[in-house]
This record gives structure tokens, sequence and C-alpha cells, in this order.
């Protein structure tokens, strides 16, 4: 009988300790995404500030694209998201999976154009440079654009998918679900 009582014990302890683990997976990676959105929309928030809104108005694309790669990126990353990932299956719903999944690609997505139109910029700034330093003259100087060409339709595709976060907000917001 003791025996048994102490199996008993033992299942009850591992099931509340197998609770928590669970419990804890969620707040932690609950709390990465606030971190994240809260980071995101500060950024955001930053890049579209203005002073004189009548004249921003009319800004380009490509000076916008310009401001933002001056701005550091914000830190958007999924560390919880992966280092509990075997417990992912047993600490959420599928549907839940799947859109924590969606909103860390995102992230990712914001940060791969951030880096492409970085280098675009630095690669535009070195060609260019590497021609001016030649000691030819200016006029004819060959100049790489690809900054200009190429900002504007990355620019977009960062604010749809920027301001797509911001609205749907946290994947795990359960006054959302």
């Amino acid at each position: 009988m003791g025996l048994g009582s102490r199996e008993l014990s033992d299942w009850r302890k591992a099931k509340k300790a197998r609770k928590r683990k669970i419990n804890s997976t969620r707040t932690l990676i609950l709390l990465e995404n606030e971190r994240n959105l809260e980071s995101l929309k500060e950024f955001w928030y930053k890049l579209n500030k203005s002073d004189e809104s009548e004249e921003n108005m009319d800004e380009s694309k490509i000076d916008i694209a310009k401001r933002l790669i001056k701005m550091p990126m914000p830190c958007l990353d999924d560390f919880m998201w992966r280092k509990h990932a075997s417990l992912l299956t047993i600490t959420f719903k599928d549907k839940e999976i799947v859109a924590v999944s969606t909103f860390n690609n995102c992230l990712e997505s914001l940060k791969s154009i951030y880096s492409k139109l970085v280098d675009l910029d630095t690669m535009d700034r070195e060609f260019n440079s590497t021609y001016a330093s030649s000691g030819a003259e200016l006029s004819s100087l060959p100049h790489s654009n690809r900054f200009k060409e190429e900002a504007p339709g990355l620019l977009d595709e960062f604010e749809e998918i920027t301001l797509g976060l911001l609205k749907k907000g946290n994947p795990l917001d359960k006054k959302k679900n």
C-alpha cells in the first residue's frame, strides 16, 4: 500500500512540474512576443515621427529608406521560441504554433529587408566612391543606382509586414484568440 501511494505522489509531483514548465514556457514566449512588438512599434514610430507633417507627406520612399537604415534595427528575436522547441507541442495548440511561427517569420523578413537595404546602400557607396577616386571626370563616371531602384519596393514590403504585425498584435494574446 505504501508503494502505491508513493508512486501516486511521485506521479502528482511530476504532473505539477510538467504543468509549471508548460506555463513558464507559455509565459516566456508571450513576453518575448510582447517585447518584440513594443520594440517594433517604437522603431516604426521613430521612423515615421515628423515635426513638419505636411512637408513629410511628400517625402520620397528613397529618403525614408535611407532614414530607416540610419536607425539601428531593434533586437527582434525568437530565442525563447527556439530554446523551448521541445516543449512547443505540449505547450501550445497547433493553431498557436502556426501563429507564433508566422509572427517570427515576419520578424525575420523585416530583419532581412533591413539588411538588404543596408547592403544596397553600401554597395552603391563603394561602387560610386571607387570611380570617384579614380580621378576621372565626374560626369563621365558610371553611377550605381541599385538602392534608388530597389529601396521603394523593399520599403513597401517592410511597411506592409510591420503594419500587419502591429495590427494583429501578439499571436498569444488571449483577448484576440
